[in-house]
């Protein structure tokens, strides 16, 4: 497929890096000498410099051939206008990152077609999602849902004496209280692994599990998870995910209050926010950490734009006892060292944007995906009736090594991928995935070629 991206920042870079290795003709535009420079001399794609608002700049990068758009710029006034020019390129696919929620969701004045928008992906939005799913499932430090939101994906840190540990995946197969609790992915030593029924889970662990929703409560025991209650709640900026998330939360966390650097930002988010108490203050400021009394803070979630404040502003917070910390980074290179100094949850804007364009770029029948780290994903997938997965036993399937079936969805009901399992035509087969095997799954999948003789 042809994409033209427009924005070469992480997001457009890493969309470009990623659709480019898997065979799509991409082009670049933005207005960044120096990006543009990084980007030719790094990747196999076409970069141009210049104002993507601009038709002629568009036509340099061979919009009349593009089969696609897709505007990550950090404006959102640029995004709408690539959008609407594309459209009258007649560009039928058109992807526009929106970060105000005027844009999206219930505040949207306009629904993204009136815009001409094919997709707008808010991740303020998703953000915020994703932070209640958190609340509502004790110890996880990733979410995601499938089918619907019947199959629940939770990425949990394994803790010492756990009853999951020192178990294998065999063994916990075979317990019939845990069939349809499984254990799709696990990150050992800052390395993502497909499991092996031999591979024992080991304290400090990270898994990955796939659970029906209403076994959730089933697995939080076998993990030392309890459902503690959160009633206290610190935001560190008043930006307008901030606002929007404290909003949110001040219909089911008794305190909820926000830190703010800006004293003209924390006025106007007092003025906005009905029950959330606004300080004026740096995340650093140990005498308003005192004033509020951190430890009685059950979540610490540093959200500004600034990763090193945020990584900073949440270490100082568990310090002085906040029990949890959640950061935004927007930097990936950030993700590891977070990992190893301790932080309990971290989300970035990033992956969050590029698994929600993904999921249209994806061959076979692709549902949704869903980013686990820099070279994994999961991905939910329809299986068509001309696909080669379709009528074969999961045995005689020559599935990639680097991948699994971590559920199949039959009539709303859950099954147990185990090897004896058919897939039919019209099943949901959820299937965790390095970047390796995405190719081979996507063929599996795709609808079988038919040649005929003449």
């Amino acid at each position: 497929m042809r994409i033209l991206i427009v924005g070469a920042g992480i997001v457009g870079t890493n969309l470009a890096q990623e659709l480019s290795q898997e065979g799509h003709d991409i082009a670049i535009i933005d207005e960044d000498t120096e990006k543009i420079r990084r980007i030719s001399d790094t990747l196999d794609v076409m970069s141009v410099r210049g104002n993507a608002c601009l038709p002629s700049v568009l036509v340099k990068a061979g919009i009349r051939n593009m089969q696609m758009v897709i505007a990550v710029t950090n404006k959102d006034e640029i995004n709408l206008m690539v959008c609407f020019l594309a459209a009258k390129f007649k560009i039928k696919k058109r992807f526009a990152r929106l970060r105000s929620m005027e844009f999206t969701g219930v505040d949207q004045i306009f629904p993204p077609e009136e815009l001409f928008i094919d997709h707008a992906i808010n991740p303020g939005e998703i953000i915020i999602d994703t932070i209640i799913k958190l609340l509502e499932t004790p110890g996880a430090v990733n979410v995601a849902e499938f089918a619907q939101g019947r199959v629940l994906l939770r990425e949990f840190d394994l803790p010492e004496n756990a009853p999951l540990t020192g178990k294998s995946i065999e063994e916990l197969s075979s317990i019939s209280d845990l069939d349809l609790i499984l254990i799709v992915a696990l990150v050992r030593d800052g390395k993502l692994l497909i499991p092996k029924p031999e591979d024992v889970l080991q304290t400090g662990d990270r898994i990955y599990t796939m659970v029906y929703k209403e076994f959730l409560p089933f697995l939080l025991p076998m993990l030392n998870k309890t459902v503690d209650s959160v009633n206290k709640i610190v935001i560190f900026a008043a930006n307008h995910v901030s606002i929007n998330l404290a909003k949110a939360l001040e219909e089911i966390v008794k305190d909820v209050c926000i830190i703010e650097p800006s004293r003209d930002a924390a006025h106007k988010a007092a003025d906005t926010l009905s029950k959330t108490l606004v300080h004026h203050g740096t995340g650093t400021d140990l005498n308003l950490f005192n004033d509020i009394n951190m430890k009685d803070v059950d979540f610490f979630m540093a959200l500004s734009d600034d990763d090193e404040n945020n990584i900073l502003a949440a270490l100082l917070a568990k310090k002085y006892g906040a029990k949890r910390a959640l950061v935004i980074t927007n930097d990936p290179e950030y993700l590891p060292i977070l990992d190893s100094i301790g932080m309990d949850i971290t989300i970035n804007p990033r992956l969050i944007t590029v698994s929600a364009i993904l999921k249209h770029l994806r061959k076979g029948g692709v549902i949704s995906v869903f980013k686990l780290i820099e070279n994994a994903e999961v991905m939910e997938l329809l299986v068509d009736a001309n696909s080669t997965i379709a009528g074969n036993k999961i045995s005689k399937l020559k599935f990639p090594k680097d991948a699994m079936i971590g559920a199949v969805l039959r009539q709303d009901e859950m099954m147990v991928p185990d090897e004896e399992l058919t897939i039919l035509e019209g099943d949901s087969v959820i299937v965790v995935a390095l970047s390796s095997a995405i190719e081979k799954i996507e063929k599996l999948f795709g609808r079988k070629r038919h040649f005929f003789r003449f």
